[in-house]
This record gives C-alpha cells, structure tokens and sequence, in this order.
C-alpha cells in the first residue's frame, strides 16, 4: 500500500505518492490559521486502516471494516473513529491491542507534525466504547467505599498461557529490541512493591506470583506465568474470576480471561488501589515516553492518572541521562479491561516504548526502573494523602546585611513533598575577586527534626555584596530551581564581631 507524503506551504498542502511515510513532511509545522489539516487527516487514516487490516487477517476476520482519523489543531485533539462492523458481542477486551497500536502510532505522527501532547478521542460508531457496553457504575462507586485504604494490588502485564486449540504455551506481547514485556514488567513490579511497602505503608498484594519455582505444566517458573494461571491455582473454585470466558471459542481466549482475571481479584480483595504496569508498543517504533491511563467514567481514576505522571515526572527527570524523557502533563482516557471493571480508583501505568531503540535503553537501566516506581508510588501516596501535584520550589529569600565576622540563620520555606532526607544546598555565584567563598550545606532528616534554615556568614574582608543560589535536594535526587538571593557583607570599624554558634551537621555558606 502506498502512503501519502506531504509538503505543507502556508497551510495548503500539496501530494506526491511513496511507499513510506516522509519524516520531512511530517516535521514541517502545522498551519496556525487552520483548525484543521487534510494531508495530515488522510496520512493518519490510511495509517489507521493499516494496521487495522493487518490486525483483522492476523485474526482472520473480515477487513471490510474502516477506520477514520482527523486532528483538530487549535484543540489538539486527535479523533478515531472506527465504522460498523468491528464491535464484539460483549466486552472481551479483544479490541485493546489494536486500539494501543493504532492510537500510539497516529499520536507518534501527530506528534512530528507539531501537535505535541495531544488529547485522542476513540470513537465506535460514534460513541466511545464503554458506552458500548454499559455497567451499573453507582455499584462501582459504592463498593470503593468499602475498600480498605492500606491495601493496594500491584499487577504487572501479561505472562504466560496457552493458546487454543492447540494449547501451545506462548507469552502474550511479542519481543522487540530484546525486551519481552510479559517478563520485564515484574521487575518493576518488584520494585514498586518494596516501595509501596516500606514509603507508603501499604499492604502489597500481586497479580502474578513471583518466585523461581516451576509452574507443573509448563514447567517455567511462576514468575513468568500469567495472573490467570497464579489465580487458579490460589482460588481454585473461583472460576468466575479466573476463567471468566470459558464459553469463548476464541483462540485467545485465555488472554480474555487474564485481563478481567486481574480487576475481579482486585474487587474480590476490597483493596483501595490498582496499580497496572506495563511496557507499551507502536507500529513505526518512533514514540516514547510513559503514558498512564484511566477509565472515563471513573473520575477518581483521572486524578490517580495525573499524579501518577506528575511524580514520575518529576522523579524520573532529575535522574542523570533522562531530563528530557518525554512524560505528558496529564493521563489520557481508554477503556483497558485491567481499569474499567474495578471499582476501586486504578490506572494502567506504561512505562515506556519497547517498540523504541531509546526507551529500550532507559527499561533495562536499573537506575531508571527504580525512579519511575518511585514516582508510582509518590502518585499513589499522595493520591491517597489528598494532596495534589505540587513541584519541589523554594520560596524567595530575602537579602540581608552582615558585619564583618558575623552569620545569620535564614529560613529557606518550600513547597512540594520532598523524599526525606533533604538537603539545602547553597552555591556561591559571584564571589568579589581577592575573596575566598565557601559554599553552604544543611542536612535535614525529616520533615519536624529541625526547621529549614541555612547560615550564611561573612568573614573579615570588607564590604561587598555576595551572590547566592539555594536549592532543596531530596533523597531521590529531586532538585529545586536555584533561587538567587545576596548577602551584603559590611566592614565595621569595630572589627570582627562575634558569631552565633553554627548547628552540628551545618556547613556555613561563608564568604570573606
């Protein structure tokens, strides 16, 4: 199939025929005066109905079914929307795979045509999904309320089954760049349990078993299994939650049933979170970035959504290497089976591109799986804290005079919900030449051991004003913007005064 490459001049567009999309035309920017872009519409739907046909053959279902996609350019908003013909007779998740790829491979597009986090609506037959499909959600609502708030489940994607009729045992998500998401995603999970556990306080229960004990049938070790098979064997009788399709004749329906196995777990436990990780895909291998999503109709989800991104962001960003890893400001709607059928708040956490040479690099870094499960679990304890997402910033400080041979403690207030213990940093920026400036560090352990103040100190060498740039650092590496603030050190007649003792463990900020 040919796609449509197309070169934009002052919002018209004109279309020349090749074989794969142009990452030229794509990167010129959108006309401003326009709402909406013919070329990028029409190289979007044919993208679109790609991959769909693929999906449909793949299947071995009908490819009469079409998929349409537009973008609103002042809205930043990308809408999908597919025809007649593709919806399922129930809600069996059987769509989900198709929808990622299909919306993460247009977003990647709309992206390198300049709509940078843009908002995508996914319609079928005009109306999205869920509305397909109606649940009583005041009973969804109803049964939070009754949910203990210190336990949460913490399901990682995918894992081992069979697949019918043959009964081959198969991983659920194909490997790309070495990176088998069914495997790679209780890692992280692993870590995000320790830190649900020993930062929230929280009892942690899993979706999928861990251990390097082998499963009796297939013989793998049960962490590779999927949360199906760990579900039967831990509440045999339950089959309503585990084996919920066993009147599919699909051949993948065991996946069916690993993906509603995990939200009725969650339900059955009455926990007060759900906590999804996954690693995510497109088609092009050209996105990146995390994406957390949340179910529309369950508001509270969209709140647990942003907080989430917020504190990954915030934490994965201050690591070395990953200040510009592409995190949206806020979660994006879907209907994932894993969010929709529980009834506590719960969000589906991808971490990052296995489809992308780059996110690989930053999934199989240790330092990077850490930090983006801290900044899960400050989402998640925030979220449950009532508290909402509230950068690490210092507030202006005041300058000040001192006499020759003097300091003076200063308040340093902040806001944000920084990981104890902290540090207030001090750095010397403009130091009069002929003086010798040291710069300044307080450590703090916790949040009441003592208040936020550095000392600031000026020696014997004359009168001259002193730049100072303070920061509040925390324990996991999470940095304040430097706020600038003077000290004007004044000679006296009198000579040098005598200075207020300096606090153990405080290092002066000190010029002179």
């Amino acid at each position: 199939m040919n796609y449509l490459c197309a070169f934009r001049r002052i919002g018209l567009a004109s279309f020349i025929a090749c074989n794969v999309i142009c990452p030229n035309a794509l990167a010129q920017p959108l006309p401003l005066a326009a709402d909406t872009d013919a070329a990028l519409d029409l190289l979007l739907t044919r993208q679109a109905q790609k991959i769909l046909d693929d999906h449909q053959l793949s299947k071995s279902r009908s490819t009469g079914v079409s998929v349409s996609a537009s973008v609103d350019i002042r809205q930043k908003k990308l809408v999908i929307s597919f025809g007649a013909g593709i919806l399922p007779l129930e809600d069996d998740h059987s769509l989900e795979q198709v929808e990622q790829y299909i919306r993460n491979t247009l977003e990647a597009y709309a992206m390198q045509a300049g709509m940078a986090d843009v908002e995508t609506l996914i319609l079928y037959e005009g109306k999205p999904y869920w509305e397909h499909f109606p649940r009583d959600i005041g009973a969804q609502q109803q049964g939070a309320s009754r949910q203990a708030a210190d336990h949460v489940l913490v399901s990682a994607g995918h894992g081992l089954l069979r697949v019918h009729p043959g009964m081959e045992w198969e991983f659920q998500r194909p490997e790309r760049n070495d990176v088998q998401e069914d495997l790679i995603t209780t890692g992280y999970a692993d870590d995000l349990q320790r830190l649900l556990e020993e930062r929230g306080r929280v009892t942690v229960h899993r979706a999928r078993r861990g251990g390097g004990d082998a499963h009796p049938e297939p013989m793998h070790p049960w962490h590779q299994m999927s949360a199906r098979y760990h579900l039967k064997d831990l509440l045999p009788d339950r089959t309503d939650i585990w084996n919920h399709f066993a009147h599919s004749t699909a051949s993948d329906r065991e996946v069916l049933d690993d993906i509603r196995a995990r939200p009725y777990y969650a339900n059955h436990l009455g926990v007060a979170g759900m906590l999804s990780i996954h690693t995510n895909a497109d088609i092009p291998g050209i996105a990146r970035g995390s994406r957390v999503f949340y179910h529309s109709s369950k508001p509270a989800d969209k709140e647990l959504a942003d907080l989430t991104l917020c504190y990954m962001r915030e934490i994965i960003t201050a690591q070395e290497g990953y200040a510009d890893f592409p995190i949206p400001q806020g979660g994006a709607a879907a209907g994932h089976g894993e969010n929709s059928f529980a009834t506590m708040p719960s969000v589906v956490v991808e971490v990052a591109f296995h489809t992308n040479a780059t996110d690989v690099a930053a999934l199989q870094d240790p330092a990077f799986r850490t930090a983006s499960m801290k900044g899960v679990e400050k989402g998640y304890r925030l979220f449950r804290e009532g508290k909402g997402c509230v950068p690490l910033k210092v507030e202006s400080i005041q300058g000040i005079q001192l006499p020759q041979g003097s300091s003076q403690l200063v308040d340093v207030a902040f806001e944000g919900y920084p990981q104890y213990p902290i540090e207030l940093i001090t750095t010397n920026v403009g130091c009069p030449p002929g003086w010798t400036c040291s710069d300044g560090k307080v450590h703090i352990t916790a949040p009441d051991d003592e208040p936020s103040q550095i000392v600031l100190r000026c020696e014997n060498a004359g009168s001259a004003p002193i730049l100072w740039d303070t920061r509040v650092v925390d324990a996991d590496g999470v940095k304040s913007p430097p706020v600038r603030h003077v000290v004007q050190c004044i000679r006296t007649s009198r000579g040098a005064r005598g200075a207020p003792a300096v606090p153990a463990g405080v290092e002066a900020a000190t010029a002179g």
